[in-house]
């Protein structure tokens, strides 16, 4: 690996209050060796390649904090937008990506986007072959780049229905009654089992994990899913073998309400009586937490994940982003598979977290610092930065961002404009010039970044095309969602 020099106009380390100017970093054998003036590194490796422009703006590479490595969205196969429980029930109609295919699809979406980490809430399409998903997942992601922190589901309880879910069935009529209580199965394995299944994906991927590209988490798939028998065993495990434990929790009203009715009080403080909460856990959406729960996070160590734009598409509610900054809890920033607009735009997804904070009114305003810590050093602890801590520093991995801020700014700005302040506000994915995971380019403006990208969606739709030939996925749920419309409404 060729060491390299790179000097851009700005550069901003992660936890800094400003951005830099005419600092350049020094990359040799894919870590940050020294930071200073570009001469000063000229005069120490005299070697180096330098990549330089007076426009770039250099940031950590971003930490998508919770994605499903889906490839495409649901809403590509006729599942639209909808409440989650319901859109749970549709999802029979997706086809089964190879997860290769899928993961190295989605891994070019994100390092266009300057995402250099990636944790994969992994949704199996058979799971008694998940090891194998597993693997073909962190190498469809590390082809494209990036690192990823791999999560392999557990669920043993609660299928597709909450609460109730005999009186929900015994509600159905026939012949939906014996179809939809025969498709329900909760333990597809025991947690012996699941723990086994860590260890051998954790030998499989033995040689990506040792080279710091993967890391492996436990993952009950979420609260109302996962009992607090398997809870416990799970922190057991996490705690002798120093691994942090990631799930879905309090995405919507229903699954509050769920923690009401099974122990009188809320998902938080139930976790934190069993000794469950604690710095080894992070969870995705967060949505529906009181000040109770979000004192308790803080002092916990806990880490919620903002997933914005789905929690606006599945009409889960509003992360509260503004009490967060106040607290200044560590928090990142996921997208979910579920971006407003289909694209895996991170950089977009910065701001519709910044701006839907849930506060109104003049004192509804967050420090734009915030967003951009949580889509780096502060999202980077979902791993406790063992793959990469989302700063800039010396002797810290070289996986850092370059925008170019003429794009940015266009058609114009002040020139003394806070070019932090301007990136979350304007910048998008076009504008990211240059992406480097471990000290090598993922992403960039040359053609054959662009010729990968467009090679990957042709792949991909092929692949789809397909699996519709075989299976076209056109199941009429109405009857089923109407049902559970009327379940959950009541």
């Amino acid at each position: 690996m060729k060491d390299m020099i790179v000097s851009p106009r700005y550069l901003w380390d992660g936890v800094s209050r400003q951005a830099a100017e005419h600092q350049a970093i020094l990359v040799q054998n894919g870590v940050v060796r020294k930071i200073g003036a570009k001469e000063t590194l000229q005069a120490l490796c005299p070697g180096a390649e330098l990549r330089e422009n007076n426009s770039w703006l250099m940031l950590p590479a971003f930490v998508d904090a919770h994605d499903h490595g889906r490839g495409v969205t649901p809403s590509s196969m006729s599942v639209p937008d909808n409440a989650l429980e319901i859109w749970l029930q549709d999802l029979n109609k997706l086809a089964a990506i190879p997860h290769y295919d899928a993961c190295y699809y989605d891994g070019v979406c994100l390092a266009s986007s300057g995402v250099g980490t990636v944790l994969h809430s992994h949704n199996p399409n058979d799971f008694f072959h998940m090891k194998e998903e597993l693997v073909q997942a962190a190498r469809g992601y590390k082809d494209a780049g990036l690192r990823s922190i791999l999560c392999p589901l557990f669920i043993d309880q609660n299928k597709r229905i909450y609460y109730n879910r005999d009186k929900f069935i015994a509600r159905l009529p026939e012949p939906l009654r014996s179809t939809f209580a025969a498709g329900i199965r909760d333990q597809l394995m025991t947690m012996d089992e699941y723990l086994t299944l860590i260890e051998e994906t954790r030998e499989a991927l033995r040689e990506e994990i040792d080279a710091g590209w993967v890391e492996l988490q436990l993952h009950p798939n979420g609260g109302q899913w996962c009992s607090d028998e398997s809870l416990m065993r799970m922190k057991e495990y996490a705690m002798a073998h120093h691994m942090h434990i990631h799930l879905h929790l309090l995405e919507t009203q229903y699954q509050a309400e769920y923690a009401r009715r099974t122990w009188g009080k809320s998902f938080i403080k139930h976790y934190d009586e069993i000794g469950f909460l604690g710095p080894w856990v992070s969870f995705g959406h967060a949505v529906w937490l009181d000040e109770e729960d979000l004192q308790l996070i803080a002092r916990s160590g806990a880490i919620p994940v903002n997933l914005a734009s789905s929690n606006l598409r599945l009409r889960s509610g509003t992360f509260q982003m503004h009490r967060a900054a106040e607290l200044d809890l560590t928090c990142g920033i996921g997208m979910d598979g579920c971006t407003l607009d289909d694209d895996q735009d991170y950089l977009r997804e910065i701001r519709i977290a910044w701006l839907n904070n849930r506060r109104n009114g003049v004192d509804a305003v967050v420090d734009y610092l915030y967003p951009l810590k949580m889509a780096t050093s502060k999202g980077a602890q979902v791993a406790a930065g063992k793959l990469s801590e989302g700063v800039i520093a010396e002797g810290h991995n070289a996986d850092f961002v370059c925008l170019n801020m003429e794009k940015v700014c266009y058609p114009y700005a002040d020139p003394d404009s806070d070019p932090l302040a301007m990136t979350v506000q304007r910048a998008v994915r076009a504008c990211v010039e240059m992406t480097f995971v471990n000290g090598v380019q993922t992403w960039g403006t040359e053609e054959l970044y662009h010729r990968k990208a467009a090679d990957a969606g042709t792949r991909i739709g092929e692949v789809l095309r397909e699996l519709r030939a075989a299976d076209p996925g056109k199941r009429d749920n109405a009857e089923l969602l109407a049902h559970v419309h009327d379940f959950y409404a009541g």
